[in-house]
């Protein structure tokens, strides 16, 4: 009975600490004229769950302790609603932005916006790219991952992240003045020992740490491979996308 009670605690404490694993949604809020909206409520969903900010005074927000996941965002400001252009990409421990969203009903957004340039039916997003995550670390999202020529291979996916790492004759991995195998390895949260392939279709996120490894991972002289597989809840999002596009 005790080794029973035992193993239930060792099972609950893993399957927690597994679950920890969130990151940040951040951005800019401004109207028409690019000035800064103050008192905004910025929202998004994982599941049932529901997370939300208030935009400061310089119209920043930042939605904290989100599943890593993809999202949609809206805003609600003074009784109308928006949702943010495009989706954006939470990995663990780490932040995904939105850059600037402007507040704007959506039949005047490609006179107002301008992020946005019309011509005749088509319209050109100019979209602004910004580093996610503490350097140095590299990181490759689902969508990489799928059209990965070594998807199916953990370690070779891993050493053609990062410069830092390479593939030794028997197939380990080495991390720039590591010994082989001196690394930590986290899928979902919970550490492994050896490194593991997986399915790329289950696979959300794959990042490397070769350096500023934060210290929630242990101690180690090489690297961290962190992995976070996709959750139900995207899987959903996935298929309600493809339905809402007939596919």
């Amino acid at each position: 009975m005790r080794q029973l009670l035992f193993l239930g605690m060792l099972f609950i404490g893993t399957a927690t600490y597994a679950q920890n694993t969130y990151g940040d949604i951040i951005g800019t809020l401004v109207n028409k004229k690019n000035e800064p909206i103050w008192g905004a409520a910025a929202t998004t969903f994982y599941g049932e769950s529901m997370f939300r900010a208030q935009t400061d005074i310089d119209g920043r927000f930042r939605i904290s302790a989100v599943p890593a996941g993809t999202y949609e965002v809206f805003f609600v400001f003074e009784g109308d609603t928006i949702y943010a252009p495009n989706k954006v990409d939470v990995a663990p421990d780490s932040y995904g932005s939105l850059s600037t969203v402007t507040f704007a009903p959506i039949d005047d957004m490609a006179q107002n916006n301008d992020s946005v340039k019309q011509l005749d039916d088509i319209e050109i997003v100019r979209k602004y790219t910004l580093t996610i995550g503490e350097a140095p670390m590299t990181k490759l999202t689902q969508k990489e991952i799928k059209f990965s020529p070594a998807k199916n291979d953990m370690k070779a996916l891993v050493a053609g992240m990062n410069s830092d790492v390479r593939q030794s004759d028997d197939g380990s991995l080495v991390f720039r003045g590591a010994r082989k195998g001196d690394l930590i390895y986290y899928v979902d949260g919970v550490k492994m020992n050896e490194v593991f392939n997986l399915p790329s279709s289950a696979l959300g996120y794959v990042m490397v740490y070769s350096g500023a490894i934060p210290a929630k991972y242990g101690d180690t002289n090489g690297g961290v491979i962190v992995v976070e597989t996709r959750s139900y809840f995207d899987l959903l999002r996935e298929y309600n996308s493809r339905m809402s596009l007939g596919e």
